[in-house]
C-alpha cells in the first residue's frame, strides 16, 4: 500500500508542479532582487493562476426526488400499503487545461421505505466519491491516477418481520477506498476505460458491533494460546492488486432517455486473485414531462471477503452476488 501511495504522490506532484511552474514564471519573480520580493511575486503569480484557471472548470450536477407507492382499501386479495421516497444528488467538478485533466464525481442518495404499520426502513444509502488525475499522451490515451471511496450515511439493519435481528452497517462501517495508477483509454467523450496494474484497496470499519464486522467481511481467523481457532474483528485491512474502471454515459431520443454506468473491478494479487471484486452501478432516467422523470437503477456487487451467514446454523458460507434495483417516478432538476 505504501508503494501505491508513493506512486500516487509522485503523479500528483508532477501534475501540479509542472502546471504551476509554467504559470509562475512572471516578471515579478524573474526580476526579484531578494527572497522577500521573490515570495511576493510567487504569491501574485499563483493568485493570477487561480483566477485565470476558473474558466477551465466545468461544474454541475442534478438532484432528484423519486416516489413509489401502493395503497389498498378493502382489498380482498390482501396486501399492505407501501410508500418509498428516495432523494439523490449527483455532483461533478471537472478541470481541463492543455493535456491535464482533473475529474471529480460525488453521489449522495438516501431512500426510505414504509410498509403497512411497520417502522420505516432505509432501502438506499450511498455516499460515493470518484476522483481522477490525468495527463494525455494521445487523443485517446492518458496516464491516470484515480481515487475512489464508498460508504453510507446511516446505520443499516437486518430484519425478521418488524424486528431487528442484526446491525450490518454504519457510517464508515465499512469505508472502502481505492487508489490506483494506470492508463486511461477514451475512445469517445462518453466512454472511459482505465486499466490499473498498480492498485491498492483499504477497508475501514468504525463500529463496536461484531455483526457489522461480519457483514463487511472484516473478520480474521487466529489461533489462541490453547490452539483453538477463533474469529477476531479487523478495524482496517490493506490489499494490493490491480483492477479496472469503466465509465460510460449517453442519451437517446434527443435527451429524452439518459443513462450512465460505472463498473469497478479489483483483484487481490496476494490472495485468490481469480476472485475479482465487482461493483457495478447502472442508472437510467426517462423524461416524461419537463422536470418529471421515471428512473430505473441497478446495483450489482460481489466481494469475496463478504461471506453470507447461514440463518439456521449461524456458520459463515461463501460470498454471493448481491443485487439491488430501484424503480420510481419523481422530480428531476439539473444544474
Amino acid at each position: 500500500m505504501k508503494v501505491i501511495i508513493y506512486c500516487f504522490g509522485i503523479f500528483c506532484f508532477l501534475f501540479f508542479h509542472v502546471e504551476i511552474k509554467g504559470q509562475a514564471q512572471s516578471k515579478d519573480i524573474k526580476d526579484a532582487r531578494s527572497t522577500a520580493n521573490a515570495a511576493t511575486g510567487a504569491f501574485k503569480a499563483y493568485q493570477k493562476f487561480v483566477d485565470n484557471d476558473s474558466v477551465n472548470w466545468l461544474k454541475g450536477g442534478d438532484a432528484s426526488l423519486s416516489f413509489a407507492a401502493t395503497s389498498l382499501t378493502n382489498w380482498v386479495a390482501g396486501g399492505e400499503d407501501q410508500i418509498a421516497v428516495r432523494p439523490a444528488i449527483n455532483l461533478f467538478a471537472n478541470y481541463k487545461k492543455g493535456k491535464r485533466t482533473f475529474e471529480n464525481y460525488a453521489v449522495l442518495a438516501y431512500g426510505i421505505l414504509k410498509t403497512g404499520e411497520r417502522k420505516a426502513v432505509k432501502n438506499d444509502d450511498r455516499l460515493h466519491f470518484t476522483s481522477k488525475l490525468g495527463h494525455q499522451i494521445s487523443p485517446k490515451l492518458a496516464y491516470t491516477s484515480a481515487f475512489l471511496a464508498r460508504t453510507q450515511f446511516a446505520p443499516g439493519y437486518k430484519y425478521s418481520g418488524d424486528k431487528i435481528t442484526a446491525k450490518v452497517s454504519d457510517f464508515i462501517a465499512p469505508l472502502n477506498m481505492y487508489l490506483s495508477v494506470g492508463i486511461d483509454y477514451m475512445p469517445s467523450k462518453n466512454v472511459s476505460l482505465m486499466l490499473s496494474p498498480i492498485m491498492g484497496r483499504a477497508t475501514f470499519v468504525r463500529s463496536d458491533s461484531s455483526t457489522v464486522f461480519i457483514a463487511a467481511g472484516m473478520m480474521a481467523e487466529k489461533t489462541d494460546e490453547n490452539g483453538k481457532k477463533i474469529q477476531i474483528p479487523l478495524r482496517s485491512r490493506y490489499e494490493y492488486g490491480g483492477g479496472a474502471l469503466l465509465k460510460f454515459n449517453g442519451n437517446l431520443f434527443k435527451n429524452k432517455v439518459t443513462y450512465s454506468s460505472q463498473l469497478e473491478l479489483f483483484s487481490n494479487y496476494a490472495e485468490k486473485p481469480q476472485n475479482i471484486e465487482i461493483f457495478w452501478l447502472f442508472d437510467t432516467k426517462i423524461l416524461l414531462y419537463k422536470n418529471i422523470t421515471a428512473s430505473w437503477q441497478l446495483q450489482l456487487k460481489y466481494d469475496d471477503n463478504q461471506k453470507t451467514k447461514d440463518e439456521t446454523t449461524g456458520e459463515l458460507r461463501g460470498a454471493v452476488v448481491q443485487t439491488k434495483y430501484f424503480v420510481g417516478l419523481g422530480l428531476f432538476y439539473q444544474f
